[in-house]
């Protein structure tokens, strides 16, 4: 699994890119994303060592690195792709 920067705001984890797109237009509407084929990008090794997760639902809140959530993620297994981390509330 990898971890995709759709937009400004939002992270995707799965298999690729266009997966990741697909599954996230088909939550969040077919007008969603318009630009991730062009602007989304595979978050590097060293970005995931850098750029910091925050779950505020855990108690009390947690904060890990992309690479700690990205394996925590694997972990936990599921349906790839999914929704990883947004700026948003």
């Amino acid at each position: 699994m990898k971890v995709f920067q759709l937009d400004d705001y939002d992270w995707w984890v799965g298999e690729s890119l266009a997966a990741c797109i697909a599954e996230a237009r088909a939550t969040c509407g077919d007008d969603c994303y318009q630009d991730a084929e062009e602007d989304g990008c595979e978050v590097t090794p060293a970005e995931l060592q850098t750029l910091i997760f925050r779950d505020d639902e855990s108690d009390p809140p947690r904060t890990c690195t992309f690479a700690e959530q990205l394996a925590h993620e694997i972990d936990l297994g599921g349906e790839f792709p999914r929704l990883f981390a947004s700026t948003e509330s």
